[in-house]
């Protein structure tokens, strides 16, 4: 299990959000690709073209696809993490940025970072 936050964890192998307790909900894998861009991209955020490439690979993706998954991925977070500890922030004409409220252990993000490369990079 990759520990992001303080009572939610991400696992990335089998594209699940669990909350300390043992609840979970699962992830498409456009979500998953999206979480795991957001967290890669810490505080900087990720540019809406940016996210084109990475969650479907190529640029024609209309601003209302990229909102919906956003959009998808947010009801999710909400659905576990009852206090806000994870937050995808809106940057206007930009983008979007995933905020962590409760900050990881010192060193353990770049870990987590360097493992979902891994898995990005070895998909089919």
């Amino acid at each position: 299990m990759k520990t992001v936050a303080k009572t939610l964890m991400y696992e990335p192998e089998t594209r699940r959000l669990v909350r300390s307790d043992g609840q979970y909900v699962s992830l498409s894998p456009a979500c998953s690709r999206l979480l795991t861009s957001l967290i890669e991209a810490e505080s900087r955020g990720v540019p809406r073209d940016e996210l084109r490439s990475i969650v479907w690979g190529h640029r024609y993706v209309s601003d209302d696809a990229i909102n919906h998954l956003v959009c998808r991925l947010r009801r999710k977070i909400s659905a576990l993490c009852e206090a806000q500890e994870w937050e995808i922030e809106t940057l206007p004409c930009q983008g979007y940025r995933l905020l962590i409220k409760s900050p990881p252990q010192v060193g353990f993000l770049s870990k987590v970072i360097k493992q979902l490369n891994t898995l990005w990079h070895s998909r089919p």
